[in-house]
Formats: structure tokens, sequence, C-alpha cells
């Protein structure tokens, strides 16, 4: 299901998450997309998103969301959301990663919303 508005991207990022669908969760992402990663780092494009996703993904947490604002200009979007990743390692105390992000969405021809930057800790 295409998010059809700017909010129902965050909303998308958190079902194919934490259902592990790693196919989905990419597909939120325009071909050339960017992430910043926790390191720092720019990756960009599906096959470096589906990469750095991979090891989040196989932690096997949950992630939840909280929209804070989503200001529309036109074919585009910037979103901010707050969130906090809870997992556990097999032989360890329980993992937890809270964040501020920062996202820019764009419209697609087909009405559809899409990802083109994500910063998860853009909003610290």
């Amino acid at each position: 299901m295409p998010a059809t508005t700017p909010q129902m991207l965050h909303s998308l990022f958190v079902a194919a998450f934490n259902s592990g669908d790693l196919d989905a969760l990419v597909a939120l992402y325009e071909p050339g997309a960017a992430l910043v990663t926790q390191e720092g780092l720019t990756q960009r494009g599906a096959k470096q998103l589906r990469t750095s996703f991979q090891a989040l993904v196989g932690m096997k947490g949950k992630v939840a969301i909280d929209t804070v604002c989503v200001i529309e200009a036109e074919d585009i979007a910037l979103l901010r959301g707050s969130w906090n990743l809870e997992s556990s390692t097999p032989d360890g105390p329980p993992v937890i990663m809270k964040g501020q992000s920062i996202e820019v969405g764009r419209r697609q021809q087909d009405g559809s919303w899409l990802f083109v930057i994500d910063h998860p800790l853009g909003a610290m």
C-alpha cells in the first residue's frame, strides 16, 4: 500500500520495519534517496539503503515513530519524527535507541509519497 499522504510514510515505515519486510522498507524510498547512518555516512540508492536497513531489521526489534510535524509545499514535504527502537541481544541486556528524525518526502507522479532524504538523528 503506497503512502497517500506524507504522514503515512512514518506509519508504513513502522509496519515494514516491525514485520521485518526489508523489501517494503526500501520501497518507501525513491531509487536515488539518501539515508544518513548512525556513523554520519550518507548512503544513496536502493542497494546501499538495503544494506543499512538489513542490520537494523536483523536486530528483530520494534520501532515506534511519533510524527512531530509535517510541512508541505506543493510536491515536497518536510517531516520530523520522534522514534524509539527496542530490541534485545541473545545474551545481553535490552537495546534501546532513540532519536529525532528529519525526512524529506516527495509526491510521485501517481500521487503517492516516497522518502527522498532520511536523517534519523537530524533533529537532535
